[in-house]
């Protein structure tokens, strides 16, 4: 017997696909039907064929956005054809457009064994007809006998973007550059009660590809920015100089809004997408630090190109500690290191690419603390490391290559009760975790390589840890952190739901991604707690992509996911929860000392960009 939200996500699901075949016509039923081949594929590929109204066609595998296949042709309408693995995600590049004034476009795909996906003609006279050949037929074309789930398919009018001339796994041979830590800050002046930061915001060169020099935009000109180092009870002050041009890298404005990413803030200093500091302007933010110590990390919020902003660099720690936390004996000092982990694309000359993809940006390339794949000279001891997951999009599972466990000591709102023993844990973006690996078992001479199970190819391997030193080690793990105030659903004064979809009107030429059913309008208020009241809020996922949503003002809780409660990683304080593709989430959490705007939003900061956020008042 089905569950009720199992039987939700079911109506979700058929919605959904039957949305999808109505918008698209591109999902047929039955069998296949044959005829005659000239080209035969291995299991596990097939042969792409069709039509297309540009000389040039190209497709790129989303998991690495490293090209997988191109076929090239003189112009006008003309056939194509390229052989790719199946079961896997495409984004294929129609370039040089042959129709008059007709843009580039971007058409996302999945590829089942059996699709076919069909788009005779859009609205700009640009012809595509895509045809998947199963590899169990002897040739001709197939209608899908496949579930709907793998029938997407194209989504019709695209991206009126082209694909950088050349992508290249900028890596090389990996862990050959040592890895970067970013300085801390010092303050510029300090009271009984305040610290004083200066940031100037601006475009610099940096040698990210040994011999070349990227261009990047950055908080004192790095990538990540300073470290900011608070104390919980002490006041900061963080004057930001925006010395940015008026456009800026990747053709997005020089305005900026800068968010501290888990701060609970006044609505005035949180950083609201509209509230902009413009090129030659200073805006100071003043935070209170009046919350749990935990890792947070600050960055550029403006509305509509928090994507670029932060591609280009616009990111960095901000590491919030107490007396009580510095008691448990933790590794600390130089065996307490952050690291932000990001992918990134650049082309042959070093530049960053970014090509705007609102479905989300990722990259063939890993950089920690903006280092290709790094290597990291350890002693045989036990390290603290706080992990960011600052990519645009992609999510991580990261796990030692050796099998070796490593503990969890809490994630993005601060310490769990106790340390969480696993051997990989999953990301999303801009989620958090405060990790302790122990190197005392392996020998001097040795490594062992921090790995993303999720990723293949140059996107596999993270970092390298080598051991080259024995060293006493005088920090420890205690079985007990800092006790947890755990919220209950009787304390709820009410239940909101929420839900994320993409809709149709992306490919009506609306915005391509919505909350409950709405794009993101600054001046419409979509939800108003009460300040000082317990509320639940429900996430539910509408589409095939998981949406990592994040909340603004307030730390939460995860009550379930799917219905199931949280692995005890994810049992305390958060501000970010992924919401698996047509699965449900309920948050709970307390609305405390501010009242003000604040802003809810899916955390890839291209569905951030165009339109996935709500904006919700705390009302005294």
């Amino acid at each position: 017997m089905r569950t009720p939200a199992e039987t939700y996500r079911k109506m979700l699901y058929l919605l959904f696909a039957l949305g999808l075949s109505i918008a698209l016509a591109a999902c047929g039923s039955g069998g296949a039907s044959g005829g005659s081949s000239s080209e035969q594929s291995s299991p596990g590929s097939a042969v792409i064929q069709g039509k297309v109204s540009g000389p040039v066609f190209i497709a790129v595998d989303n998991d690495t956005n490293l090209e997988a296949g191109r076929s090239t042709s003189a112009g006008g309408l003309t056939t194509f054809g390229m052989t790719l693995p199946t079961g896997k995600s495409y984004m294929f590049y129609l370039l040089d457009n042959g129709v008059t004034g007709n843009p580039s476009r971007v058409f996302p795909v999945y590829m089942g064994m059996t699709n076919v996906f069909r788009i005779a003609s859009d609205a700009n006279g640009q012809t595509i007809d895509l045809g998947l050949v199963n590899p169990d037929l002897t040739g001709g074309t197939a209608t899908p006998a496949n579930s709907p789930l793998e029938c997407p398919g194209v989504m019709a009018g695209g991206e009126n973007r082209s694909i950088p001339p050349f992508l290249f796994g900028a890596g090389g041979t990996p862990f050959t550059q040592a890895l970067y830590i970013p300085p801390v800050l010092t303050p510029i002046s300090t009271t009984s009660t305040t610290d004083s930061y200066d940031l100037a915001i601006r475009e610099a060169d940096v040698e990210i590809i040994p011999g070349k020099l990227t261009r990047i935009m950055g908080f004192n000109g790095l990538t990540p920015g300073p470290t900011i180092r608070a104390r919980v009870g002490r006041q900061v002050v963080m004057s930001h100089t925006n010395g940015l041009p008026v456009t800026t890298l990747g053709g997005a404005p020089g305005d900026v809004a800068i968010h501290l990413h888990g701060g609970h803030v006044p609505s005035s200093e949180d950083g609201f997408p509209t509230d902009i500091i413009r090129p030659g302007a200073t805006r100071s933010y003043t935070y209170p630090n009046n919350q749990l110590p935990a890792t947070l990390w600050y960055h550029d919020h403006l509305m509509g190109y928090t994507g670029p902003h932060v591609w280009f660099g616009m990111a960095g720690f901000y590491i919030l500690t107490d007396d009580y936390e510095d008691s448990l004996g933790l590794p600390s000092g130089a065996y307490e290191i952050p690291l932000a982990i990001q992918d990134r694309n650049f082309d042959s000359t070093g530049k960053l690419v970014y090509t705007g993809n609102w479905n989300g940006e990722t990259g063939n390339t890993i950089l920690v603390n903006g280092t290709i794949q790094p290597n990291f000279k350890v002693a045989s001891r036990k390290y603290r490391f706080r992990v960011l997951n600052g990519s645009n999009m992609r999510k991580y599972r990261i796990a030692l290559s050796n099998g070796q466990p490593f503990h969890v000591l809490g994630m993005e709102g601060g310490l769990l009760p106790a340390p969480v023993e696993v051997t990989s844990l999953v990301l999303a973006s801009a989620e958090r975790a405060d990790i302790v690996v122990d190197f005392s078992s392996l020998p001097v001479g040795s490594s062992v390589v921090l790995q993303n199970s999720l990723g293949s190819g140059s996107t596999a391997n993270i970092m390298r840890f080598d051991v080259d030193r024995v060293e006493t080690d005088t920090s420890r793990l205690p079985l007990e952190l800092r006790p947890l105030e755990k919220l209950s659903a009787s304390q709820a004064v009410r239940t909101r739901s929420f839900t994320f979809s993409d809709g149709m009107m992306g490919m009506m030429g609306g915005a391509p991604w919505v909350i409950n059913g709405k794009p993101f309008d600054p001046n419409r208020v979509d939800a108003d707690p009460k300040l000082g009241t317990v509320e639940i809020w429900e996430f539910r996922n509408m589409s095939m992509m998981d949406h990592p949503a994040h909340l603004h003002q307030a730390m939460f809780q995860i009550l379930d996911i799917n219905g199931n409660p949280p692995p005890p990683t994810h049992a305390g304080w958060k501000d970010t929860v992924n919401v698996p593709a047509m699965g449900t989430v309920r948050i709970i959490m307390r609305f405390a000392d501010y009242a003000g705007k604040y802003v809810l939003h899916c955390h890839v900061l291209e569905h951030e960009d165009n339109a996935m956020m709500a904006r919700f008042d705390v009302v005294p």
